[in-house]
């Protein structure tokens, strides 16, 4: 069972405050209380970066003089998807500045349905996904498999079996609480996904029915809740994973959208401590939040 760390293990990722320049970021995260950040270097969407900071110098040079005045450390890069249009040369400088600036973690993702018509072969996807993890271990870094509906990796199964199929030690799977939900997903599913094949858990809830399945990219990315407010049963899920499973807060909840980019990182480092403590105080975890 996982023991809820104090809000300085806790990482908070970009999704949760939208594309904000990288050094605000870390100096608001540092304010709100969180001990990490995860910091966007390539898009998984059509979406371009607002933001760059691989092969840029100077940002490079900033991100790290703010790491170092705050205290924070970047925890997770992001994005590489496997695509048929993905190459591992083309990403390597995203791998290099990801170490250069401290991370421990690269997060992968699938093709979007929506929107494309070349996927990936099975066999394809696990080649590539090796090659990925070869070259990531080059750096320090452990790749996660974050899997959606509303991609080629769809489910925790799908992801498992791409890690196992790989066979790479530096490989796991990115349990987004969202996704899990949405999947339809049962806390006591977990059980089955071995330890050493946990990367680390985006802490989120969600409340309703599920949207439709195009719809479900814009509910990821822009309508969360924070942890305890919708229906996600986040104390069951949390039970089964592993002790030192990383935690990352990811909540971009629509009724805060039009805040002061601090205040939302202020809420969400607020309400994860509140559910966080709340979970280290429960004495028993049998019925979910």
């Amino acid at each position: 069972m996982i023991c809820p760390p104090e809000l300085r293990q806790v990482s908070v990722a970009n999704l949760t405050v939208g594309r904000l320049e990288p050094v605000r970021f870390i100096e608001e995260g540092a304010a709100a209380g969180f001990g990490a950040v995860g910091l966007l270097l390539a898009s998984a969407t059509p979406q371009p970066l607002e933001h760059e900071i691989a092969g840029r110098p100077d940002v490079m040079r900033a991100v790290k003089a703010a790491l170092r005045e705050t205290g924070l450390r970047v925890f997770d890069v992001e994005a590489f998807v496997l695509s048929p249009d993905a190459s591992i040369e083309a990403y390597r400088p995203y791998l290099e500045a990801g170490a250069e600036l401290g991370a421990t973690h690269l997060s992968s993702v699938g093709t979007q349905w929506l929107g494309n018509s070349r996927f990936l072969e099975p066999s394809e996807r696990i080649d590539l996904f090796a090659r990925l993890c070869e070259e990531a271990e080059r750096f320090g870094l452990h790749v996660g498999v974050e899997f959606m509906l509303y991609r080629d990796i769809r489910t925790w199964r799908d992801a498992l079996d791409l890690v196992e199929a790989a066979g790479r030690p530096n490989a796991g799977l990115i349990l987004d609480m969202l996704h899990l939900h949405r999947a339809g997903t049962l806390p006591a599913e977990l059980a089955a996904v071995p330890a050493n094949r946990i990367a680390y858990a985006q802490i989120c809830d969600v409340a309703g029915p599920s949207p439709a399945l195009d719809d479900l990219p814009v509910e990821a990315r822009t309508a969360r809740l924070h942890p305890g407010d919708g229906d996600i049963p986040l104390r069951g899920f949390l039970k089964l994973l592993p002790e030192t499973t990383p935690l990352v807060i990811e909540t971009p909840v629509p009724a805060e959208a039009g805040l002061p980019t601090a205040e939302r990182l202020l809420s969400a480092a607020s309400h994860a401590r509140a559910f966080l403590g709340a979970h280290r105080a429960t004495p028993s975890l049998e019925t979910p939040a």
